[in-house]
């Protein structure tokens, strides 16, 4: 595959190789190559739900939603559904990512508590997509997210700690087990705030978290991808350098990283197209490729909301 194969997006136009490449890292002028798949989708039926109602908006462009609190929202129950919505799916995904790379009889006991977790994660996003939540029980159903939320924090970072030892022996790096538990207890930290009715972000834990998660992501893709995707690799190994470098000195205003992250939005919804269609060749599953463009999209959304 050379540096002309192309790729078709949803409007019929042809997005080469070198326009994934300048849609990645920090410091890139950053064209919205599918900007019009990541507008706001109102009133969307959830389970035969309205979600206009409950104050929550939709971004499309892959192969899930990413719902978010409505623009200007400072309702903790649409937080809270919103909150609920993404995270209960991120962590049932962590789930499934765990059992996919944990194969064999040797590893069965560990892939059996990761299944047993994907489940509990589906239950409780199920839940959380059909619940009538409102202001009397909107913060009991978040301690309940929250007690679940526990022991899988503790499940991650004991298969850290075994992974890092070579006592597990699975596919999983101990850094991607401590990324994703370090994701679940922001989130239960989150779910906390929103029950005592404050949905405030504050612009620098919110862009310490994120350039950390964005810098992290851009490293998990330059180390699956093809050994032969040599400029890719390239380019997602300067992103992520320009991102942990904003998380060792934030900027002072969050300016340059709702740019960065913006950016890693562009390449990671185009790298998620060329995965699905064969022109990037990497070990990215399509729904891991998804995940992390989720995650971008959560991250826009709170730098723009927080102050």
């Amino acid at each position: 595959m050379n540096n002309q194969s192309t790729q078709d997006n949803q409007s019929g136009q042809r997005i080469t190789r070198r326009e994934i490449l300048a849609a990645s890292g920090a410091t890139l002028v950053g064209a919205t190559l599918f900007g019009t798949l990541l507008e706001s989708v109102l009133g969307q039926d959830m389970n035969g739900q309205d979600i206009r109602r409950k104050g929550i908006t939709s971004k499309e462009g892959g192969m899930k939603p990413t719902f978010l609190p409505e623009a200007g929202s400072t309702d903790p129950v649409a937080h809270s559904v919103a909150e609920n919505l993404f995270w209960n799916e991120q962590l049932m995904e962590h789930a499934k990512f765990f059992v996919m790379l944990m194969p064999g009889p040797e590893l069965a006991g560990p892939r059996a508590q990761a299944e047993q977790f994907q489940q509990t994660f589906a239950g409780q996003l199920e839940k959380a997509r059909t619940a009538s939540l409102e202001r009397s029980n909107y913060a009991a159903f978040n301690r309940s997210t929250v007690e679940l939320v526990k022991p899988y924090v503790d499940f991650k970072r004991k298969m850290r700690d075994e992974q890092a030892a070579g006592r597990l022996m699975s596919l999983v790096w101990p850094a991607f087990f401590e990324h994703t538990a370090r994701e679940a207890e922001r989130f239960s930290k989150r779910l906390d705030q929103f029950s005592r009715g404050d949905t405030a972000i504050d612009m620098k834990e919110a862009a310490e978290f994120w350039t950390i998660i964005m810098g992290e992501h851009a490293d998990f893709i330059a180390h699956l991808l093809d050994p032969e995707e040599n400029a890719l690799i390239q380019k997602a190994m300067q992103t992520s350098a320009a991102f942990r470098q904003m998380h060792k000195s934030v900027p002072s205003s969050k300016g340059p990283v709702e740019k960065a992250v913006d950016d890693i939005i562009d390449f990671k919804t185009a790298a998620e197209k060329g995965i699905q269609t064969g022109k990037i060749k990497s070990i990215i599953h399509p729904t891991l490729a998804d995940h992390v463009r989720r995650e971008a999209l959560k991250a826009a959304d709170e730098l723009k909301r927080a102050s």
